[in-house]
């Protein structure tokens, strides 16, 4: 059983972004739910040739996409939607920098702030000798760099130079991000919003965000964009799990609660009802096909005398029954 990687070594480490087999195989995560089970997937279905190599990189990737021993299904379905796209690697990437602090302060603190001309190797590696003291800096800067450029986040027109790529992300990118962002109902000021450390890691321009807020109105995410006094907000139209459905074409939350109950909850049940009582004096008037007992035979014999003297005939089926007395 390996060891669950510890949060300073998270906030600290990042190696073998793995960006192209987390695109491939981390749909697979929706039949392989827990970490344990993706591991064993993983192990099974990688393209390495060495055995070594593939238990290697299945460790990172459960552990980097999973919690308390849960695969990010979230981002599993959304890949198993949109795939190896731009929105797919969009998805990917936000969900990297929630996972790996450092790349995310490297993406924040350092990516985002280089100009257009870009930034010489050396100094990404100042940055994070400042903050590692110089452990493993080169190895952690060469697996930021690979992470950047497959995520089409950093462009290399010259060995050792970087610069930031930033666009405008797909319409679905944008939603998902926003489901994630806010898993609750709630009203949100742009400022604040646009401002975080997260959003400009993802280096989407901020001019882009207002029209991406008012797509996402359209398309049912968010229920109202309003400007009051200085402030410019909006409201979401409901929790992030239900935006999420609809985005990834999972059944509305409230159609399958209009499904669950065939029956009122307060109706009884048919076998409770008012039971009918069995027909019991009925069954006791039935004839005995058993011979009757001499005590019986004999009440009757005194009826049928008593109703002799006083004038009244016996019945004719009871005569045959009963002996003369002399």
């Amino acid at each position: 059983m390996s060891l669950a990687i510890s949060q300073r070594h998270r906030r600290t480490y990042f190696n073998n972004p793995l960006v192209e087999e987390s695109l491939r195989h981390l749909p697979a995560a929706v039949e392989h739910p827990t970490s344990v089970e993706f591991r064993a997937y993983l192990a099974e279905n990688l393209h390495h040739s060495s055995a070594q190599t593939r238990k290697r990189f299945a460790e990172y990737i459960a552990q980097r996409f999973s919690q308390d021993g849960q695969m990010n299904l979230f981002l599993a379905r959304a890949l198993a939607k949109f795939g190896d796209s731009r929105t797919g690697r969009e998805i990917l990437y936000f969900e990297l920098l929630q996972s790996a602090p450092v790349l995310h302060d490297i993406a924040s603190l350092w990516l985002a702030e280089q100009p257009e001309t870009g930034a010489p190797r050396s100094s990404l590696l100042a940055f994070l000798e400042k903050r590692l003291g110089g452990k493993s800096a080169d190895k952690i800067a060469g697996a930021a760099v690979a992470a950047f450029r497959r995520c089409r986040k950093l462009t290399s027109p010259k060995p050792a130079v970087y610069i930031p790529v930033w666009s405008e992300p797909p319409l679905e990118a944008f939603l998902y991000v926003l489901a994630r962002l806010y898993p609750e109902r709630t009203m949100v000021r742009f400022d604040i919003f646009a401002g975080q450390p997260l959003i400009r890691a993802l280096l989407w321009p901020r001019p882009c965000l207002a029209p991406l807020l008012e797509k996402a109105r359209l398309a049912g995410h968010i229920s109202k964009v309003s400007e009051l006094d200085q402030y410019h907000q909006f409201t979401l139209a409901d929790t992030g799990s239900a935006r999420l459905a609809w985005l990834l074409g999972d059944p509305h939350p409230e159609t399958l609660v209009a499904r669950e109950p065939t029956v009122p909850y307060g109706t009884p049940s048919p076998t409770k009802a008012a039971p009918v009582k069995p027909r019991t004096r009925r069954a006791t008037t039935k004839k005995p096909t058993k011979k009757p007992d001499p005590a019986s035979s004999h009440t009757r014999k005194a009826t049928s005398k008593k109703k002799a003297k006083d004038g009244q005939k016996p019945s004719p089926r009871q005569l045959p029954l009963l002996p003369r007395e002399e």
